[in-house]
């Protein structure tokens, strides 16, 4: 099972809802789950308690216009950026392993790069800080500390923007459905 839900940001403030109010409005009305109790772990990952026999996976990711949501059977990390953003990456992939510079020629390149790290870190339940220094993505493949990570890494685009969904499953096809209450 793999899905992805998005809002527009300005939907969210006008409800007053949260974002873990909308993703347990999601999964009420998506996924059949009454009363679903969203926990944090203690690196701040938010994930479903109580969900009985069938696990259900989910990630977050924000820009300024549209909050993404994506729900896997398989434990999953989304991360989100703008296409058009103005980003001058220069400085930020000089921290980049020299595989991965190469392969670095422009701002969408970039983007997706840093999505897919971002994603990754996301999956792993890390943090920034701590994790993304650590996360390599050569060839498609993303390594952590050297060691090749057990998932594949998806791109998809959508109004403009660019996401990098990793699981162990392949989100490549899967459509950006919108979740309107």
């Amino acid at each position: 099972m793999k899905k992805i839900f998005y809002l527009k940001r300005a939907e969210v403030s006008s409800t007053g809802s949260s974002t873990r109010e909308i993703v347990k409005k999601i999964l009420s009305s998506k996924f059949d789950i009454p009363a679903p109790e969203i926990i944090t772990s203690e690196n701040g990952k938010p994930y479903l308690a109580n969900i009985g026999e069938t696990p259900l996976y989910f990630s977050i990711s924000h820009t300024d216009e549209l909050l993404f949501i994506a729900f896997s059977d398989k434990n999953v990390g989304i991360d989100a950026e703008k296409t058009s953003r103005k980003v001058d990456y220069a400085p930020i992939v000089k921290k980049f392993s020299e595989k991965e510079r190469e392969k670095i020629s422009s701002a969408l390149d970039f983007l997706c790069a840093w999505t897919a790290k971002e994603s990754a870190v996301k999956w792993l339940g890390g943090t920034l800080g701590r994790d993304l220094r650590h996360v390599r993505l050569i060839d498609n493949q993303l390594y952590y500390k050297s060691l090749p990570l057990p998932l594949s890494v998806s791109f998809l685009t959508f109004q403009e923007h660019v996401l990098a969904v990793c699981s162990e499953e392949d989100f490549s096809n899967v459509n950006v459905e919108p979740f309107l209450e």
